[in-house]
């Protein structure tokens, strides 16, 4: 059951490439400024602290801004 045109084919396997190619850039540059900002404040990554870790440098980081 192949489609009657192949290029209809490879352009959809293009777009769908694409948009997972953007998911994965997308998460990968959240990723990137989340770990940065708590390296920043706590000397440690973001997946490295566990949640009363985060929430200590959460709160230093409103002592800052005030």
């Amino acid at each position: 059951m192949a489609s009657s045109d192949p290029y209809k084919d490879i352009n959809n396997i293009i777009k769908i490439a694409f948009i997972v190619a953007l998911i994965l850039g997308s998460y990968n540059l959240w990723s990137f400024f989340n770990s940065s900002r708590y390296q920043a404040l706590c000397g440690a990554s973001f997946w490295e602290l566990n949640r009363p870790e985060l929430e200590s440098c959460l709160d230093q980081k409103k002592e800052l801004d005030k």
